[in-house]
């Protein structure tokens, strides 16, 4: 007797792979689609430190300078203005992710120069960004030298930045002087009235360049952080990226832990220089208060 081979048909079994395919095609479409619409719901905010400025690889410069607190970037900062703007454009900021770009920036000639440099870099349709002079987010007063009170008009800065908004009003003007210990509560503060002034509106993006210890305080601000020793040093052009995705008050931040995370991220940069190093010394003495450093023995 000859048994016959029990099989399917050529016919049926390419039904059925055909009837696999679409089902486990549907499923990463949706789980796309899912993720795409997350994210045109978000609202982005980069927090990012101004570049390597010139008095760090030039002290000399200081003994002759009338405006001590207010040097301008070096020529390895705006090398690494540029790369930030580069970068910026390439995964942040293009045209078709951001409907709108509210541009925020410390008084501080350094950090005008920074922001001018990175927009020269990204090619928005919205081609008139202008910079946003913005007094809460200046340099913290850690030596008493009234460095603010330094700063030329507004008038006169926008004869050399033609983007800046001289008009604009800044949340608030900090007291000066100003402790150490306050500077935290002033972060507080203008994160609290940025998102009041700013609104959540999805597929838009506000830029605030400031300084290093701007960046710690105002990223645990808006992360609604506990303890600043979560937020990773600031380096030149350091970026820190939040988002949220409804009116909150509370921004989503990468874990200081994460690799590559936008928590102080820089490996964007071409160029590094050991004079303007990551900072992070928010101690009563200039103590390190960032998050732990592995040892040697460590990975």
């Amino acid at each position: 007797m000859v048994r016959r081979r029990s099989a399917c048909s050529p016919l049926l079994m390419g039904g059925l792979v055909c009837l696999l395919f679409v089902a486990s095609f549907g499923t990463a479409l949706n789980a796309f689609g899912v993720g795409e619409q997350h994210q045109l719901q978000q609202q982005t905010l980069l927090i990012i430190r101004h570049g390597a400025r010139w008095d760090y690889q030039h002290p000399e410069w200081l003994e002759t300078a009338e405006r001590r607190g207010d040097p301008p970037l070096s020529p390895l900062g705006i090398l690494q203005a540029r790369d930030t703007g580069v970068f910026l454009n390439q995964h942040f900021l293009p045209p078709h992710k951001n409907k709108q770009i509210t541009w925020l920036s410390s008084p501080f000639l350094r950090c005008l120069q920074t922001s001018d440099e990175m927009l020269h870099q990204i090619h928005s349709s919205d081609h008139n960004i202008m910079i946003h002079p913005e007094s809460s987010v200046w340099e913290i007063d850690l030596d008493g030298s009234d460095a603010p009170l330094c700063l030329p008009s507004l008038q006169e800065r926008k004869c050399y930045f033609p983007r800046l908004n001289d008009t604009h009003t800044s949340l608030f003007i900090p007291p000066i002087p100003e402790h150490k210990s306050e500077f935290l509560e002033r972060c507080d503060r203008a994160m609290d009235a940025m998102n009041k002034r700013y609104e959540y509106v999805p597929q838009t993006a506000i830029v605030i360049v400031t300084h290093a210890a701007g960046c710690l305080g105002l990223a645990r601000a808006a992360a609604g952080l506990s303890d600043i020793s979560q937020v990773n040093a600031a380096g030149p052009c350091g970026i820190y990226r939040l988002t949220r995705s409804s009116q909150t008050d509370q921004w989503t931040m990468d874990h200081w832990s994460e690799e590559d995370g936008m928590n102080g991220y820089s490996s964007h940069l071409s160029s590094h220089h050991h004079s303007t190093a990551p900072w992070h010394h928010m101690g009563p003495n200039g103590e390190y208060t960032g998050p732990p450093i592995p040892t040697p023995d460590q990975p």
